[in-house]
Formats: C-alpha cells, structure tokens, sequence
C-alpha cells in the first residue's frame, strides 16, 4: 500500500506547475542567446565584406598611382617598392608595384585578420594589358600609363570561430587606370 502512495504523490507533483517558469526561462534565454551571437555574426559578415571591397579599391588605388613610368620619374632605372610583410610593412614612395607590394599593402591596412586577406597576385590577372575600352595598343608594358590595373581581394570569414569549414569566401574586384 505504501507503494501505492508514493506513485500517487508523484503523479500529482508532475501534474503541478511550481518551478515551470525556471525551465522555461533558461529554454528562452537559450534561444535569445542564441538569436544575439548569430545577429552579432550576421553584422561582423558585412563589416568583412565591407573592408574586403574596401581593401580591393585601395590595392588598386596602391597600383594606380605606381604603374610602369612612375619609378622613372625620379630615377634612371626601374625602381620597385620591394615591401615587407606586415607587421614590419615598409613602403618606398617612388617606386613601380609588383603584384607582391600590393598584396603586402593590403595585408597592412589592418584587417581582423592580415593573413587572412589575399588578393590574386598573377601578373596576368593584376595588369590584364588593355586599356578600359579593351585595346591593347599603348599596353605592350602591361603596367603602362592608360592600361587598366585589376585587383580582387578575398577573405574567409568563419561564422563559428575556430571550426574552419563553416567559412564564408568573400570576394571583391576593383578596377582602375594607371595615372603614371
């Protein structure tokens, strides 16, 4: 008969509703958690892709303004910027870019994470050799004055950080004319 009871007694505290609101209080605050970490990500992703386009039109920009006659401007010979990799980033002022300079130059704009950041560093690809209206005359030095410089930057952005394969490749292309 004792027995009986104790079953009785059970039956009717699963029944009662005291202690609910802590159960469902940490299933909400679980979820609204939750919900905040992945706005905060959702938020940090457009900050990424943001500077991502931000860093292509400055590499470009780097590689404008130091095309092929820039360096004989001042010097008799070809003289290239010859940068280190951040965080010893050292730029010459005078100087012809290389694909490795403008990689170098972007990597030290100050990214969440400078390594992380790549842009595509074929000569082919950075100096295609035309001008914007798709001639090639005045581009037999693919870096000349008038041809066009392209540069894509790209960035994996983790959305759960330290598990790599939940990474989003972000990409961004920038195109202008070499000034000098």
């Amino acid at each position: 008969m004792k027995r009986k009871i104790d079953m009785r007694k059970w039956f009717r505290r699963a029944r009662e509703e005291r202690g609910s609101a802590l159960v469902e209080f940490a299933i909400s605050a679980v979820l609204l958690i939750m919900l905040l970490f992945g706005v905060f990500q959702g938020m940090l992703a457009m900050y990424v892709y943001h500077y991502t386009a931000w860093a292509a039109q400055q590499g470009a920009r780097f590689a404008q303004v130091r095309g092929y006659t820039w360096s004989s401007l001042s010097a008799p010979s070809h003289y290239y910027c010859g940068t280190s990799a951040p965080p010893n980033f050292t730029i010459k002022y005078e100087c012809e870019a290389r694909p490795s300079d403008i990689q170098n130059y972007v990597q030290s704009l100050g990214a969440i994470n400078p390594s992380s950041i790549a842009i595509n560093t074929t000569s082919t690809y950075v100096w295609p050799g035309h001008t914007p209206t798709g001639s090639t005359s005045g581009c037999a030095q693919t870096n000349s004055k008038g041809c066009l410089v392209q540069v894509t930057a790209t960035y994996t952005f983790n959305f759960i950080p330290f598990v790599p394969f939940t990474g989003l490749k972000m990409a961004a292309t920038s195109e202008k004319v070499i000034l000098q």
